[in-house]
């Protein structure tokens, strides 16, 4: 084997594992986006978690206006509320699958309290 054949079976190599390398990172970076709920309060961002992590939120803005969002099971929802009408809480759960049914889409709003949540679905952050 010359020198030569030994320099270009070498770069071939480099090069396959660059590409390799390259593949591997780019998978990774994709599968680490997730779906994110987003709690705000009076247009102001409270508390942004990841969908796949149960989680019991509890705002509470003094006054007696308090709302628990509860994140379980690829699922969120307000759990409830002090407001009277309840709306909020009759809006039901949004997962990924459903938030193009929804008459809200990927929002619940208690507007008597002022809190907004936000399903921001990683499907579409990426498009």
């Amino acid at each position: 084997m010359k020198k030569r054949d030994i320099i270009i079976i070498v770069a071939v190599l480099a090069v396959a594992f660059a590409a390799f390398m390259a593949v591997n990172l780019f998978q990774s970076r994709e599968s680490a986006v997730e779906d994110f709920v987003y709690i705000y309060v009076n247009d102001t961002l409270y508390e942004a978690d990841p969908l796949s992590e149960d989680k019991l939120i509890e705002i509470d803005q003094g006054n007696g206006m308090v709302n628990h969002v509860q994140i379980k099971d690829g699922k969120v929802y307000m759990a409830d509320s002090t407001c009277e009408n309840q709306d909020c809480v009759d809006q039901g759960t949004m997962t990924e699958e459903n938030v193009d049914t929804r008459p809200m889409r990927n929002w619940i709003v208690c507007l008597p309290n002022g809190i907004s949540i936000e399903l921001r679905l990683a499907s579409e952050e990426t498009t």
